[in-house]
């Protein structure tokens, strides 16, 4: 989806920079502001071109953490002297007269300052959001319950991870949940991301009933260079023992039960297996996954809450009688949401928050982490603390 939003970008952007570099030429503007011009333009296609270059041909397994923050710095670097800039051209190029022009000055200026907050402030300014729900089947000493709920990490991008884990561990542990949920994506590429020092940060995560995880699209290894099968299922499997090793419970298409007194609530979690990849970037409803065989053993009177990376699973889980409560992450709002608005909100029919159909419950979690750039214009990292309560 980022690669062919920027795609989308560099199109529309060769356009504009055409048609105001004509117009420059035409108004007889000096050489040193058509020289700047030019290099600022020239640098951001250097930026663009570079990216892919980078990351098809030097990002191996034993480098992807930081090769993966050099692209990322190279597109971010991309999108901050592209978007102002094309802002600039929509307000600036329609009309001759000069007031437009100082307009589009203030206008693109603004969001540049915007983009930069968006880098250095709102990626790393959680947000905790607490979520109310009740359900007639909920077992009455489960009443209250609370649920931690975070998604996509994305470990390998995150510039300061340690201290990042730390402060998220903090709001959790400060909220006193009786469960930790993770909804996948722990990282980008390899699990060799994953070191000693933040197993050691995992290892602080606790919760009364355990905390739990499945796999997203990133934690399949798939994105590593010619990955085969064999190669995707070794990375989950190297990946899985690292967080059992820091108490996280991987649940890969299985459930485990929470009992108090004489009631019992279901976690399923469901599997990022071969079948799911070819939604990696798919927008749309996932078809032929085996969903009864995950469930094969699970009481339908059991009240049930089911953690799946991919949020399109929602509506056949529902259809299929499963999941009372259903916790996604996966589309981050595309790390950009401003006044409720996103472009995912065009692309995905479920996309961020919570949705009900009948007593079913979908909660997409707008993730932790960055993939594709550094900034999240508006879509601060999310935190989700859910309360349950009976009817």
């Amino acid at each position: 989806m980022t690669i062919a939003i920027t795609i989308f970008i560099a199109l529309f952007g060769i356009y504009l920079d055409y048609k105001a570099y004509h117009r420059i030429s035409k108004s007889g503007i000096n050489n040193v502001v058509r020289c700047a011009f030019l290099s600022v333009v020239a640098v951001s296609y250097l930026l663009i071109l570079s990216t892919p270059l980078l990351m098809y041909f030097f990002i191996n397994e034993g480098n992807c953490a930081f090769m993966m923050k050099v692209a990322m710095a190279l597109l971010t670097t991309y999108l901050a002297l592209s978007l102002p800039r094309l802002l600039f051209y929509c307000i600036w190029l329609p009309s001759s007269r000069r007031v437009w022009l100082w307009i589009a000055i203030a206008v693109s200026s603004a969001l540049f300052l915007t983009f930069i907050y968006s880098v250095f402030v709102t990626r790393v300014n959680y947000k905790v959001n607490k979520v109310e729900l009740y359900f007639e089947n909920l077992p009455v000493e489960f009443n209250g319950y609370r649920v931690a709920f975070i998604s996509d990490i994305h470990i390998g991008s995150m510039i300061s991870p340690v201290e990042q884990l730390d402060e998220i561990n903090g709001i959790i542990d400060r909220n006193n949940v009786d469960l930790i949920l993770f909804g996948g994506d722990m990282i980008n590429i390899h699990h060799s991301e994953i070191n000693e020092p933040l197993l050691g940060v995992y290892s602080h995560f606790k919760a009364t009933d355990g905390v739990f995880m499945v796999f997203g699209n990133h934690d399949t290894g798939a994105y590593v260079k010619s990955s085969n099968k064999a190669q995707r299922s070794t990375n989950m499997d190297t990946l899985q023992v690292k967080m059992e090793r820091a108490g996280w419970v991987v649940l890969r298409d299985s459930t485990i039960y929470i009992h108090k007194e004489k009631d019992t609530i279901s976690v399923t979690g469901i599997d990022y297996n071969e079948e799911l990849l070819k939604y990696k970037h798919s927008t749309d409803a996932v078809k032929g996954v085996d969903i009864d065989n995950i469930y094969n053993n699970v009481s339908a009177s059991v009240f049930n809450i089911t953690v799946s990376h991919l949020p399109q699973l929602w509506h056949s889980l529902h259809e299929s009688g499963y999941s009372d409560l259903t916790l996604s992450g996966h589309v981050h709002a595309m790390q950009m949401k401003i006044g409720g608005c996103s472009p995912a909100k065009f692309m995905y029919n479920e996309w961020s928050g919570l949705y009900e159909d009948g007593e079913s419950r979908l909660y997409i979690n707008d993730g932790i982490g960055c993939v594709g750039y550094f900034a999240r214009i508006g879509a601060r990292p999310e935190i989700t603390i859910i309360e349950l309560y009976k009817k």
